[in-house]
Formats: structure tokens, C-alpha cells, sequence
């Protein structure tokens, strides 16, 4: 009888693994696994998924690839970069949600698109301009999130050869 993942069951690097075994046997244990992870020793591998180190961005890089699970990039760049503190986690959801979350998201962006070209136009921002742009941000920031969980959607259909 295999042994059951415990202490590990709630790392986000484990779950990916975990998830990814359901398509690929090799990755149900860290032994196996790791022959996907260049450079990966099975206790380094341990040690990330027990929280006791945190990999470097490479090492998330090759698991995102290894288990068919990109969203892992992000979720590494939102939760553990000091560089990505402005990344939003991209939501389990299926592809289709986050198609139509994209178009809504671009029919948005058109608006704001517009103001942006209406505040540019003379080439100053007036102080009634200047709280539009926060506004602004916002939108951009949301459409990149929408942009990246697409992102997601397509690299996981490369990989495993269906949308989910």
C-alpha cells in the first residue's frame, strides 16, 4: 500500500505534484519525480514541499513545466517573490471562465483605453485627470491577470493535450 502525503498534503508544490501524478504515474512520489526535475535532489524536493526551504524560481520554473501546471509561476511570484508583490494568484477555474472573464475583461479595457487617450492628448494631467488614474491601473492590472490565467489555460492544454 503506497504511503499517503500528510504533513506535505497542504503545499502548494505538493498538491501541483500530486495533481500532476493523475496524468503521469512518475510523479506520485518525490523518488520518481524527480528524474522531470534537473538538478533536484529528492531531499531538496522534500524540504520544498515541507516548507522547510523555499525553492528558487527556477526550481519553481521546472516543476510549473514538470507537472503541467503554470499557474505554479504565479502563484510562486505572488506569495513568496519580493519581486512580484503586485501578481494576483490566478483562480482554479475552468477554461472557459476565464475566457469569457478575458473578453469581458478587453470589452473593459477598451473603455479605459479611452480615457487614457483623452488624458494623454495635451501631454499634461490635470489634478481632475490625476484621479482617474488609479482607476486606470486598476483595470490594466486586471486585464493582465485575465491575460495570464488564459496564459495558463493554454500552456496546461499543450501539455496535457485537452483544456481542462
Amino acid at each position: 500500500m503506497p504511503k499517503q502525503v500528510t504533513t506535505a498534503a497542504g503545499n502548494r508544490y505538493c498538491q501541483a505534484r500530486l495533481k500532476a501524478a493523475k496524468y503521469n504515474s512518475e510523479l506520485s512520489t518525490r523518488a520518481t519525480a524527480v528524474k522531470h526535475l534537473p538538478g533536484v535532489t529528492e531531499d531538496s524536493l522534500k524540504k520544498y514541499e515541507l516548507d522547510i526551504n523555499r525553492p528558487p524560481n527556477i526550481v519553481v520554473a521546472l516543476m510549473a513545466d514538470a507537472y503541467a501546471c503554470p499557474e505554479l509561476r504565479v502563484w510562486y511570484c505572488a506569495n513568496e517573490c519580493p519581486l512580484g508583490k503586485d501578481m494576483q494568484e490566478i483562480p482554479n477555474m475552468p477554461s472557459e471562465r476565464a475566457f469569457i472573464r478575458l473578453r469581458n475583461s478587453i470589452r473593459e479595457m477598451d473603455k479605459e483605453m479611452q480615457t487614457l487617450s483623452e488624458i494623454m492628448d495635451d501631454g499634461l494631467i490635470s489634478d481632475n485627470e490625476m484621479l482617474l488614474i488609479p482607476k486606470l491601473k486598476n483595470q490594466f492590472i486586471k486585464t493582465r491577470q485575465r491575460m495570464d490565467e488564459n496564459l495558463a489555460v493554454l500552456e496546461k492544454a499543450e501539455k496535457l493535450g485537452h483544456f481542462e
